[in-house]
């Protein structure tokens, strides 16, 4: 019974150690592959040491089932072990982002721009990595690292596994405290923030029912003062129009009083020029004809005297 606690002891130990330098090179991976592809330096991790905890997790569930299926006597085929870490994948990256973010209202990846995501707590080409990365970790890792661990003398094996314990338990705590502080701090100022922003609408709503106002009265006065000069518009154009209508009356009689003083004067004229042609006609008749030429006709002296009557009359 205590052969069995003791190698259980030093299973525990060599699988924290092996937890922890997984997580350290996959800190190196990650920041690496992020600093590359956003050139600029990546500092990935949940935790402020050069840590990942999600691929010593990933890592160290893999060996075991690995482990456990070869005590069995089982042998995965490669696809198997791609699906296992494929879907194993999966799970971990989906109850991680879920729990993290629950818990400091925040998200260390999103894979909301990626193809096939769920949530962006987890993507298709992601899981995809990862299921391939499971069969390097069993056909290329875990006979070394078996190897190694073997090789680490138990006691110095507990000490390096108390020592990465506590490192990993003081920078849980650190960072921790710092996200909840960060957390606490986010909500202080999303509240200070809402409270202003609901301040400046109501004062943009009662600002903006008094501007309201202030158009309606500007709009009704201003419909008044157009109302008053289209009324001046219309008094004035009747008031022109009379003008004109009494004008063109006036020139009207005006110029008939000319036209029937025209005619008058064209009648007269043509009266005196008539009177002067019938006298001059009657001038050479006259004048043609003698009283003592006149016919020897019973009334011949008093046609005479007539005659010469008329004559005097003409002279």
């Amino acid at each position: 019974m205590g052969f069995v606690a003791k190698g259980v002891h030093v299973f525990v130990c060599q699988s924290f150690i092996a937890f922890l330098l997984f997580s350290m090179l996959g800190w190196v991976w990650e920041s690496t592959y992020c600093t590359i592809v956003e050139r600029r330096w990546q500092n990935r991790g949940f935790l402020y040491g050069p840590c990942c905890p999600i691929y010593g997790i990933g890592i160290i569930v893999i060996m075991m089932v690995w482990n456990a299926q070869l005590a069995a006597g089982n042998n995965f085929a490669w696809w198997q072990v791609f699906l296992v870490a494929f879907f194993g994948s999966m799970v971990l990256e989906y109850s991680t982002h879920w729990i993290l973010e629950k818990l400091f209202h925040a998200y260390w990846w999103d894979y909301s721009n990626m193809p096939l995501n769920i949530n962006g707590r987890i993507c298709l080409p992601a899981s995809t990595f990862f299921g391939l990365g499971g069969l390097f970790v069993v056909y290329v890792l875990y006979e070394p690292t078996v190897r190694i661990m073997q090789q680490i003398d138990p006691l110095l094996g507990e000490v390096l596994a108390l020592l990465a314990m506590a490192i990993i338990a003081a920078d849980t705590a650190i960072t921790a405290s710092s996200l909840a502080y960060i957390a606490r701090a986010a909500s202080s100022i999303n509240t200070s923030l809402n409270d202003h922003m609901d301040r400046f609408v109501i004062g943009v709503k009662n600002k903006g029912g008094a501007v309201a106002q202030g158009i309606t009265a500007r709009r009704d006065e201003t419909a008044q003062v157009l109302s008053d000069a289209a009324g001046t518009v219309m008094r004035t154009k009747d008031a022109v129009v009379s003008a004109v209508g009494r004008k063109e009356e006036e020139a009207g009689l005006m110029l008939a009083r000319e036209r029937d003083r025209f005619a008058k004067s064209l009648r007269a004229t043509r009266v005196v020029e008539m009177s002067s042609t019938v006298r001059s006609a009657a001038s050479r008749a006259m004048g043609a004809v003698s009283p003592d030429k006149l016919p020897d006709i019973p009334e011949r002296e008093q046609l005479a005297e007539l005659w010469r009557e008329m004559l005097r009359d003409k002279c």
